[in-house]
């Protein structure tokens, strides 16, 4: 009969993957359906999450993610929930007992370095979420890839003028709202963060963009900026390097453009 078990979900990954392979390209769903009809699936018939690099539902669907590697970039991957959420908009996301997405979009940046071939600093690696104003997928997912360098190198110049507090930061000719978050890692939660600041609310208008950083003192943290824009116009992926140039990367071919 294991044969037999083992034909039965073939069949029914085979049935998902067509209609997964029907959604096109440029669908506000194509992220939806690859988690929800291949990936999720695939991990809890098979225990494999091709075609995603990751899945985790130890705590059920409701809190459960995937890492998939994103088209554009040697190095991009996406940590996108198991569960249908909209975006940085979905109320949900500062309930109690939300997941904290970030922390596993963190750990990701494993299939970072399997990419790249080398250990990553801690400088090495950005999370972004872009605004539900500025996005083509309707089904939340963090970027995870290089910063930019020029970026990366300001952070770092002049990371004694961000506090443990929310503060405007000028950066490259743009005001954010900036705080440093201590820790190896992540166990606060940016969402929870941005929406308890006065000046950024409501958490539904902004994007959000964390980077690695390291204090003076040895002190290792992040740095959280979130950017608020009418209907969430803002778009803190722009903050990223896809290209990686920070590693010497070479330049990809972009074949995609999921924001």
């Amino acid at each position: 009969m294991p044969g037999l078990s083992r034909l039965r979900c073939a069949a029914i990954l085979l049935a998902a993957l067509c209609v997964g392979a029907n959604a096109p390209e440029e669908s506000p769903d194509a992220l939806w359906m690859i988690v929800d009809r291949l990936c999720a699936p695939a991990e809890r018939l098979l225990g494999s999450p091709a075609p995603c690099a990751k899945v985790d539902l130890s705590g059920g669907s409701a809190k459960g993610w995937a890492v998939l590697k994103d088209l554009v970039g040697k190095t991009q991957f996406l940590l996108i929930p198991t569960r249908r959420m909209s975006g940085v908009e979905d109320p949900r996301l500062v309930e109690a007992g939300a997941p904290n997405y970030w922390a596993p979009a963190w750990s990701a940046r494993v299939f970072m370095e399997k990419a790249a071939g080398r250990p990553l600093a801690r400088g090495d690696v950005s999370l972004a979420i872009n605004g539900a104003g500025a996005r083509t997928q309707d089904q939340l997912h963090i970027h995870i890839d290089c910063p930019r360098a020029d970026v990366a190198r300001e952070l770092a110049a002049r990371l004694g003028e961000i506090g443990d507090a929310f503060g405007d930061f000028s950066l490259r000719g743009e005001t954010y709202r900036a705080r440093f978050v201590e820790g190896e890692e992540l166990r606060l939660d940016p969402f929870h963060l941005v929406a308890a600041d006065g000046p950024s609310a409501p958490l539904k208008d902004n994007s959000l963009a964390l980077f690695g950083v390291e204090r003076p003192d040895s002190a290792p943290g992040f740095v959280l900026l979130a950017r608020k824009a009418p209907g969430g116009a803002a778009h803190l992926e722009d903050l990223q390097d896809h290209r990686c140039a920070i590693l010497g990367a070479t330049p990809p071919k972009a074949a995609s453009d999921i924001r």
